[in-house]
């Protein structure tokens, strides 16, 4: 199957990009609406902006980038910055920008240039000005786009050229720290409408030292001080995506339902100052009962009003029975508000993980599982669709399934819990 990331050169396409809508509406509270738009300028674009009374300056960096990319005598990045110097000299010293549109610009440039330019544009921006950008989760072999805003819901694409060079995958925590001055705002990937192998961020212009320190720190990419860890070594992008989700929350707070594990809180703290340990799985083995799970009031190990912004299952959800499964959904929704991400994992075929509550987490990208066995209960497996019905009111973000480096037979969704609307 052929990803949008790959269509053919010069193949128009219009998707939905919620990054420019929240732009947009950014835009709409703003009485500068000044925006600069390192892309290329397009009739579209621009009477977009008219519309909301908006003054835009276009520069088309991004096929000044890919000129030079297929120019290979200006490969070298210092020429490459000397040129980008003398192309912005133009900017007037007094000039302020609301917003800024980098579009696909970053996958193209390594992380020093990155810093770079963004220092540069920096004094051109107001503080708490806005900066857009998409970044590719796939290569692409695809030069930087042309980009068209139709209206906040619709942009129209093209892709220009084609090398033999893949582009693109910057980790989120790496081009945050190669950003100064600029904090994650929030991001979007794989919402309905978005085009395949893309995440989309906005980034808020700070530039006071205590903010960017701050932000940062929280982004630092945490790793364990331990060298060993128990079990079967597993790539998982769900707690890439997860830390990725709990890098735009200013005071996250992170629910886990297994056993507490002095190196996954070492992990979880770099992240928040919020975590639950609710070691649930030792009440379960009591073969405690619906009723109980909808009544005991030290269940989860948390106060009653207080709410999650992530939620660790693991392997728990496998060992409940249907009815278990009901009742602790009940229990965990008061701790839930409509944004709230449960990480779940589901073992194909007839094994079950010996220890559904111990995984060891080495890194952002690395965890470490409970030896398996020969699927024994009474209750039958759970499957990705049975949990669905069995849950009601639930979906899938997003699911990992047999990806480069994932255990076999281990696969990770991220669940969405909705409450359900009284009548």
């Amino acid at each position: 199957m052929r990803s949008t990331l790959n269509r053919q050169t010069g193949q128009e396409s219009s998707y939905r990009y919620p990054g420019m809508t929240f732009v947009s509406q950014a835009l709409s509270a703003n009485s500068s609406r000044r925006v600069l738009d390192l892309g290329s300028a397009s009739a579209a674009s621009f009477n977009f902006f008219m519309r909301k009374s908006c003054t835009v300056r276009f520069e088309n960096v991004s096929q000044y980038v890919s000129d030079q990319l297929t120019n290979a005598s200006s490969s070298d990045t210092n020429i490459l910055r000397a040129s980008l110097e003398d192309y912005l000299s133009g900017f007037r010293s007094h000039e302020k920008f609301d917003v800024v549109l980098t579009w696909d610009l970053f996958n193209y440039l390594d992380l020093e240039t990155i810093s770079w330019l963004m220092g540069r544009l920096g004094q051109y921006c107001h503080d708490q000005s806005l900066l857009h950008s998409i970044r590719y989760t796939e290569p692409t072999r695809f030069l930087p786009k042309r980009y068209q805003v139709v209206s906040e819901h619709e942009i129209k694409l093209q892709a220009l050229g084609v090398t033999d060079v893949y582009f693109g995958q910057h980790a989120l925590s790496e081009l945050v720290h190669s950003l100064p001055f600029y904090y994650l705002e929030t991001r979007f990937d794989q919402v309905s409408g978005m085009p395949e192998g893309v995440s989309e961020e906005v980034y808020r212009f700070s530039p006071s030292k205590r903010n960017t320190l701050r932000h940062q720190s929280k982004l630092a990419t945490p790793e364990v001080q331990q060298d060993v860890l128990p079990g079967l070594e597993h790539r998982s992008y769900a707690l890439e995506s997860l830390c990725e989700h709990l890098m735009t929350i200013e005071s996250p707070r992170i629910l886990d339902l297994g056993a507490q594990i002095e190196t996954n809180a070492e992990f979880y703290g770099s992240y928040s100052n919020n975590v639950v340990f609710a070691g649930l799985y030792d009440k379960l083995q009591h073969l405690i009962s619906p009723a109980d799970l909808l009544s005991s009031p030290d269940l989860l190990n948390c106060q009653s009003n207080e709410k999650f912004d992530v939620i660790f299952a693991w392997g728990l959800f496998g060992c409940c029975s249907p009815e278990q499964l009901q009742a602790l959904k009940q229990r965990l929704l008061p701790h839930m508000h409509s944004n709230t991400k449960i990480h779940v994992v589901i073992y194909a075929g007839h094994t079950e993980p010996v220890d559904p509550d111990k995984y060891h987490i080495k890194n952002i990208h690395t965890v470490y599982l409970p030896a398996t066995q020969d699927y024994c209960s009474t209750n039958p497996p759970v499957t990705a669709i049975r949990l669905l019905k069995i849950l009601g009111d639930a979906s899938y973000e997003n699911s990992f399934i047999m990806k480069p480096g994932m255990a076999p037979n281990f696969f990770e969704h991220i669940l969405v819990l909705q409450k359900p609307q009284p009548r």
